[in-house]
């Protein structure tokens, strides 16, 4: 599977809800690193990204790169929290025919402030 497939493979599933393919195409030890959290195994990581489904209307795809080594995508989270919108940028290294480590970077201080209350 080439990166842009793997990647592809990977979005849609966790936003269409398959986690068990989603989990697939991560490296059991994934590296992920977001504004909010950190994860060391891809285990750890689908838990959350469970937990983040649940709150996801929809994801729009803004713009997409890809190569051999990996990928960026900006796509727009429409939230059901007072979040609203979150504009992402998601970062893929792919080692192995896996992707290893994510980057994920949106604006978090509408997150932070729905999870104190």
């Amino acid at each position: 599977m080439n990166t842009r497939h793997l990647i592809e493979t990977y979005h849609h599933a966790w936003t269409s809800g398959d986690f068990t393919t989603a989990r697939e195409c991560l490296a059991d030890g994934l590296d992920f690193r977001g504004s909010i959290d950190a994860f060391s195994t891809a285990d750890d990581f689908i838990v959350a990204l469970k937990q983040f489904k649940q709150m996801l209307r929809s994801v729009t795809i803004v713009q997409s790169f890809y190569d051999a080594e990996g990928a960026a995508l900006l796509y727009d989270c429409d939230t059901a929290s007072p979040a609203g919108l979150l504009r992402t940028a998601e970062f893929f290294t792919v080692s192995e025919k896996k992707i290893s480590a994510i980057r994920l970077v949106f604006d978090a201080s509408a997150l932070r402030q729905a999870m104190q209350h």
